[in-house]
Order: structure tokens, then C-alpha cells, then sequence
């Protein structure tokens, strides 16, 4: 584990911005502002100095919604290529989805998941379970299994719970203190298409009210993923206020674009939920500036570059989002007076560490995973500089501001713009 010096940055830390030093040792955080420099001053060993000078320091991003593609669509995504790409990000803690092939509904699967992060992941990977065994809806897995593994987030990720056996995983699930993600569509009132039009907000709202009606009758812990309509943003608002264990999330895409904002090639507007209105835009943003939405999740969903040429039968939904993450929520929301910087940091890694169970902030002690951003660095999104296979993103083409130059896990060195 590596030895780090961080002096002059603007520490994210208890909710606020300081500028003070920071010295870490055997890839923990051990001392901030005059003893961080007393400390570096007296320290015989090698040490790295990394002058945080007009830069915020601040825990490393956790992501709770990424598609890393292994095992069974390499060709998208790998493990490898994925951290790579979350690293980058400044992301040190991320979740997988479970909808790869084969699925992770059986503790032998989590077993040879988990051999495969050791050997190639970049960052923290951990994994989220299905609901269903091959996420059919059909037979639930065993929930307690993977809780004696640690695992206890679970999802079905892109095919809904269906009303016959939604209230027994619901009932199961909590039995095991796991948190519940379900795919808000519901898909009897989709249309075939891609956007808006054919996917329409009702499809998600109607079937979040359901869920909030099984979480007061079970008590069960829910997360509610990628929301994307006004509506649903009241829900949790109300589920919120009454008590109910609900948690929400919410993309950099759905907070920054809308359907005005598609173009060619469409396929790199092509996700679910689909971009609404701008009137769905502004509720979301009011929601995560309010705290009625805990949390940025990316859904980093690469396809590769399939889709440059626009829209076809199948086309996938999904578009890369770890790398640029950061720098659009930036450049569009903080630096246009939408969201303070405050609550962009709190959402992207207090917030989720605390329901993903890991440590929520820079704290003395803690293992240092860490990102150091550059507020003033200015950089042009191109489909050659992702280290992520997936090229397929909304921004490409654009100038966002706010980029990460150093990412940390453990203390090691993952990522460095130099």
C-alpha cells in the first residue's frame, strides 16, 4: 500500500469543503491540516506528493447501478475494462448487476464472480444477487445464502417483479435484511419502440405505487432505480414522509437531458427508463437537491460501439456512464446553479456508502479511497477516450468541465491524469 501526501486541496469531509492537508500511510487516512503536515514533515518513509492546489479531495464516488457485462458478454464490457473506466470516473466502489450469463442467482456463481474481480477489477466490485432464479419471476433464490456471503442487495435489474410473486420476494427478502431493487416498467403499458412515446411515465410510476404498497405491508428495505418522472419522484416523497425504508436513485442522464435533446445517432439516447420532459428534468433535480432522491447512480450499460449508426431491430437500451459521470452533473447542473457542489459530493458518495454498508467519508482511520478532481479541467468527450468498451454515450462531442486526475483505492494508485 502506498504512502500519500495531499496538500493545499479542499477537503470533502462532514459534509463540508476545508482546505487542509491530508497525509495517508499503509493506504489509510491518518491525519489532516497542521497534523497531516507535521506528520509529512517528520515521516522518514517514501511518501507521494500530490499538490491538491485548486482541487477538492473527497471520498471516492460509490456507484449502485453498473452493467459490467462478465460473464457472458465480454464483448461489451469485462471487469477489467469496466473499473478501468470506473477508475477513471473517480468511482473506488462499485455495484454489479446481476443480468449476465450466466445470472447470479446460486452462491457458486457468487463464488466464481468474486475470483474473477480478485484477479482483474481496478476498484471495489460488489455484486448484487437476482431476485429470481435466471431472473424468470418464476422461483425465488436463496436469499439467506447470499446473505451469509455478505450479498444483500438483489435485483432482477431489467425484468420487473411480476404481481404474482412480487409480494413473497418482498416478504423473503426482508426476512434476510436485504434491500430490494426493482426494474420500475411495467411492460403491459410499453409500445415497441424505443423513447418516450412507446415507454410512457405510467409504466414506471404505477408499478413504484405498487412496490410502496408491498414495503408498508412487508417492511421490507427498497431501493427504487433510475427514476425518471415527476411522479414517481413524489411517491418516494410520500413514502419518505410516512416513515416507509425506501431509498431512491437517479442517472447523470435523466438529470441533464430530455427527449428534446435526441439526435444522431439516436442509438446513444437509447435507455430505459427513456429521457422524458423537461418538467420530469426539473422534479428530478428538485428531488436529489432536496434529499427526496438520495443518490447519482450512473447505470453504466456499454454496448460497445453497436450502436454509432443509429437504431435497429433489438437495438439495446443502455449507455455508458461511469466516465463522465462527475463532469456532466458539473458543467450542467452545479455550474448553472441547479445543485450545489455540497450535495453533488453527498450524492455521489456518503449517500450510497451508506446503504451499500461501506465507509461514507474521508475519516481518520478509514481506507483511502479517495478522488481528487479538478474543477477548472475542461476536456472534450470522444468515443477513443473511454477506457470502458462502451462508446455509446449521449455527451460525445461535448466540453464538460470538473474532471477527476486522481482516483485512490486502498490507497493504491488506480487512476492519474498527468
Amino acid at each position: 500500500m502506498e504512502n500519500w501526501y495531499l496538500p493545499n486541496g479542499l477537503v470533502y469531509r462532514e459534509s463540508h469543503l476545508k482546505r487542509e492537508s491530508g497525509l495517508i500511510l499503509d493506504g489509510h487516512v491518518v491525519a489532516f491540516g497542521d497534523k497531516a503536515d507535521e506528520l509529512r514533515s517528520d515521516f522518514l518513509g517514501e511518501v507521494k506528493d500530490f499538490d491538491g492546489k485548486n482541487k477538492i479531495v473527497s471520498r471516492g464516488f460509490v456507484d449502485l447501478h453498473v452493467h459490467l457485462r462478465e460473464p457472458g458478454f465480454e464483448t461489451k464490457e469485462t471487469i477489467l475494462t469496466g473499473t478501468q473506466g470506473a477508475a477513471y470516473g473517480g468511482f473506488t466502489n462499485i455495484c454489479a448487476m446481476p443480468n449476465t450469463n450466466p445470472p447470479l442467482d446460486t452462491v457458486e456463481r457468487l463464488l466464481d464472480l468474486r475470483d474473477r474481480i480478485a484477479k482483474t477489477a481496478q476498484v471495489k466490485v460488489h455484486p448484487i444477487a437476482t431476485l429470481t432464479k435466471n431472473r424468470q419471476g418464476q422461483d425465488m433464490i436463496n436469499y439467506a445464502a447470499f446473505g451469509e456471503k455478505g450479498v444483500f442487495l438483489f435485483s432482477d435489474d431489467g425484468d420487473p417483479l411480476e404481481q404474482h410473486i412480487a409480494r413473497k420476494v418482498f416478504q423473503e427478502v426482508q426476512k434476510v435484511g436485504g434491500i430490494l431493487i426493482n426494474h420500475l416498467e411495467d411492460k403491459s403499458l410499453i409500445q415497441e419502440g424505443f423513447f418516450y412515446e412507446q415507454i410512457p411515465p405510467e409504466s414506471e410510476y404505477l408499478m413504484l405505487k405498487r412496490d410502496l404498497k408491498l414495503v408498508r405491508e412487508t417492511g421490507c428495505r427498497y431501493h427504487a432505480a433510475h427514476l425518471s418522472c415527476a411522479e414517481a419522484v413524489e411517491l418516494i416523497a410520500q413514502a419518505k414522509a410516512q416513515g416507509l425504508p425506501v431509498t431512491a436513485e437517479v442517472t447523470p442522464h435523466h438529470l441533464t437531458l430530455t427527449y428534446e435533446d435526441i439526435k444522431e445517432p439516436k442509438g446513444h439516447f437509447q435507455m430505459k427508463a427513456p429521457l422524458r420532459t423537461e418538467w420530469d428534468r426539473k422534479a428530478l433535480v428538485d428531488g436529489l437537491r432536496t434529499g427526496v432522491i438520495d443518490c447519482v447512480a450512473t447505470d453504466h450499460a456499454p454496448h460497445g460501439r453497436e450502436k454509432e449508426h443509429g437504431l435497429y431491430e433489438g437495438s439495446p437500451f443502455g449507455v455508458t456512464g461511469l466516465e463522465t459521470a462527475f463532469p456532466v452533473l458539473y458543467t450542467n447542473l452545479v455550474l448553472t446553479k441547479q445543485l450545489s457542489l455540497e450535495r453533488l459530493l453527498t450524492s455521489l458518495t456518503s449517500a450510497p456508502a451508506q446503504l451499500l454498508g461501506v465507509t461514507p467519508e474521508l475519516s481518520l482511520g478509514a481506507e483511502a479511497d479517495l478522488v481528487v478532481l479538478d474543477l477548472n479541467r475542461i476536456k472534450m468527450v470522444g468515443v477513443d477516450g473511454f477506457r470502458s468498451k462502451g462508446t455509446n454515450s449521449p455527451y460525445t462531442g461535448q466540453f464538460l468541465q470538473g474532471w477527476p486526475v486522481l482516483t485512490l483505492v486502498d490507497g493504491e494508485e488506480c487512476y492519474s491524469w498527468k
